[in-house]
């Protein structure tokens, strides 16, 4: 099947439209948003995760992968969404952390019991070494229980699956296909270049089993009309050739265009080198044969349109001109809610004011380091913090999200920056996207599939 004409549309369920009052979104009030989201031009969603969670880091710590989270609503609420969204000629993409789990989940549950077996669902060790997580902090933590530290690339309750073991495999193999019947008809999947790690040889990711992992993944569940999609931040065109091989995913996430600017980590920006950019896409539309993914912007990223342009004096121009250049690039092109009417930084003040874990404990290292001053570390965190990207959806001038208090707080500028008035606009990015959607699948094979120079 040809995924390079298709466009996903991503959306963060806890903020996306609230129905209950809650304070959090959830999946009835996606169904509400399907025909906004089928007039796009969308052909898939994209759910960040919606198995039962703690939502210790936004469900990206699943308790349990065969139950939808009581807090987006229920497994018949997910089955009439996948319906409804096949009467619009649309199809849901299940989003799926294979690398770890919630410490809450029954297999790590069971292993802090006693259980020998669940314990090798994990990775230990008597005497770990220095590696540090992703999230700033050791990728080790004692546990008493076990009497041995376990392993954990993210949070300490994030505890990281075991792929050496058999067992494990046989059952993540399982519960994809059970989402295959369930009616899914593709997955995006998070961190997968991680399940190969050797964390005592510091290897986090391709390891040197991470190949066979994914082909034995992929020979016993998906389906070449599955849309796959794998998490690899540094993907070289390499590592996509093995990753999207016949026995591997459709396409690979590849940031390097977004990354331009980091400078000793993502925290520390520097100017951007619109040379580079450019040379980066021409390398990959031009060089890289395979099924391509165009992606500005998601959840764990700030916006885009404030990190390389004017975001306020000129944000009309500034969200057109990024949705002209990534719309015309031959690839399956990947919308975060709220790109499609140029939402931009959230831009918040106060860090208690924020819920992203990753972002309190850079705020905490900086605090320890104390080499700058709050003012410099509260401005890295507000040009830089996932929150930027999960703040809730702005639907009209007094929010809309929700009837009660949101989660998280709106962006500050949501009386004038919403869906209502950019559709009520002479300038509505969101009819923008439209036009450029409609333009690309009308002209694909005859303008868009060709090379660029």
């Amino acid at each position: 099947m040809e995924f390079n004409n298709k466009v996903v549309y991503q959306i963060y369920p806890k903020s996306f439209n609230d129905t209950t009052g809650s304070g959090y979104g959830d999946i009835k009030g996606i169904i509400a948003k399907l025909d906004y989201i089928k007039e796009l031009g969308a052909d898939y969603i994209w759910l960040s995760p919606i198995n039962k969670s703690p939502q210790r880091d936004n469900g990206y710590d699943i308790a349990d992968y065969y139950e939808i989270d009581p807090l987006f609503g229920t497994k018949a609420d997910y089955k009439q969404l996948i319906d409804e969204c096949k009467k619009r000629g649309m199809e849901i993409m299940l989003d799926l952390v294979l690398n770890h789990t919630s410490d809450q989940h029954e297999w790590f549950q069971k292993a802090l019991a006693g259980d020998k077996e669940y314990q090798d669902y994990y990775v230990w060790s008597e005497k770990p070494n220095d590696l540090i997580g992703f999230f700033s902090k050791s990728a080790w933590t004692f546990e008493p229980k076990v009497g041995k530290y376990y392993l954990h690339l993210f949070d300490e309750t994030q505890p990281d699956l075991n792929w050496n073991n058999p067992k494990v495999r046989d059952e993540i193999i399982k519960m994809v296909n059970y989402w295959i019947d369930f009616g899914v008809a593709g997955f995006r999947l998070d961190v997968i270049d991680l399940i190969g790690k050797e964390p005592e040889k510091y290897i986090t990711a391709k390891g040197p089993k991470f190949y066979d992992y994914l082909k034995e993944l992929s020979n016993n569940t998906f389906k070449k009309d599955l849309l796959t999609v794998g998490e690899c931040w540094d993907a070289s065109h390499e590592d996509s050739y093995k990753m999207c091989s016949k026995d591997g995913l459709t396409q690979v996430f590849h940031f390097a265009h977004l990354i331009t600017t980091n400078g000793e980590d993502k925290w520390e920006q520097k100017a951007i080198d619109y040379q580079k950019v450019i040379d980066i896409i021409e390398s990959w539309q031009n060089e890289y044969a395979g099924s391509q993914t165009i992606v500005m912007n998601n959840h764990d990223m700030p916006r885009l349109i404030s990190l390389w342009l004017n975001d306020k004096q000129y944000r009309y121009q500034s969200a057109t001109n990024l949705a002209t250049i990534f719309t015309l690039l031959n690839g399956t092109q990947y919308i975060y809610q709220g790109e499609e009417v140029g939402f931009i930084n959230a831009n918040i003040e106060d860090i208690n004011d924020y819920n992203d874990v990753e972002t309190h404990n850079k705020y905490q290292v900086y605090k320890q380091e104390n080499k700058l001053s709050e003012t410099e570390i509260m401005e890295r965190i507000k040009l830089i913090s996932r929150d930027n990207a999960r703040v809730p959806m702005a639907w009209d001038k007094t929010g809309g999200f929700t009837k009660g208090k949101p989660w998280i707080n709106y962006n500050q500028n949501y009386p004038s920056v919403n869906v209502e008035s950019d559709l009520n606009s002479n300038q509505s990015v969101y009819k923008y996207y439209q036009e450029l959607i409609k333009f690309k699948k009308a002209n694909y094979d005859s303008i868009i599939k060709q090379k660029i120079t």
